[in-house]
């Protein structure tokens, strides 16, 4: 899904000045805001300062004077958003974390659909339109966000439900269910019932764990082969 790159390019992506008042941070907020719908309504391609600027109902001077060039303001708005799905996540994490493992696994699972299928369009013009996408700092350390709050997960499944996951086995969960959740969010599959996919990617995760916890017992019980024969 990495948007094409003709050539390597190096950007300014970060804010011109950063703003301190609460007046400049909502005149930021406002520009931000409305890059966000001109870029959900027009693509990349349609998004301009001067459309920026009369969408956010500023001056073309306050937007230049906070931010280089769309690119900045693009990462801006890649930056908030994923900050603020992340948020989402920890937030369905706990949640689930108070619950029994399959309603648990459920509930998290859902969730994360909920949460990418909530902001699909401009989620798909970032990945699939903006050919930076990917140099913007909040985009390219999210896979790391990701598997810090599975690392967190992890920890609670291992003192609430008794399973203890490798890295290597968590990272599996974790990219291929965000993977997968991620795909159904942007195209939906034609012709399949979600809530049924969704079901059934919870037993299969269920499935897994169940077999990791079924593994560690019966490595942590006493063997019954040649080692407790007495000769």
């Amino acid at each position: 899904m990495r948007a094409h790159l003709s050539k390597k390019q190096t950007l300014d992506l970060q804010y011109k000045k950063e703003p301190k008042q609460a007046r400049a941070k909502a005149t930021c907020h406002a520009i931000i805001q409305a890059s966000a719908q001109v870029l959900e309504e027009e693509g990349y391609a349609g998004l301009t300062t001067n459309g920026i600027a009369e969408r956010a109902g500023v001056s073309i001077g306050s937007v230049y004077e906070y931010f280089p060039g769309k690119e900045a303001i693009v990462a801006a708005v890649a930056t908030r958003l994923v900050e603020s799905m992340l948020a989402k996540m920890q937030a369905a994490l706990q949640h689930a974390e108070t619950l029994a493992l399959e309603e648990a696994m459920r509930t998290w699972i859902y969730s994360l659909y909920g949460i990418s299928r909530e902001e699909h369009r401009l989620l798909k013009v970032l990945l699939f339109q903006v050919p930076f996408i990917y140099q913007v700092p909040a985009v390219a350390g999210m896979r790391t966000e990701l598997f810090r709050l599975a690392l967190v997960g992890a920890s609670k499944t291992r003192e609430q439900y008794l399973i203890q996951l490798s890295r290597e086995s968590l990272y599996l969960i974790t990219t291929m269910t965000g993977a997968t959740l991620l795909q159904m969010a942007l195209m939906p599959p034609p012709g399949l019932n979600l809530n049924a996919v969704l079901d059934e990617l919870t037993q299969k995760m269920l499935q897994w764990l169940y077999q990791v916890r079924d593994e560690n017992s019966a490595q942590a019980s006493p063997s019954l082969g040649q080692d407790s024969t007495v000769s």
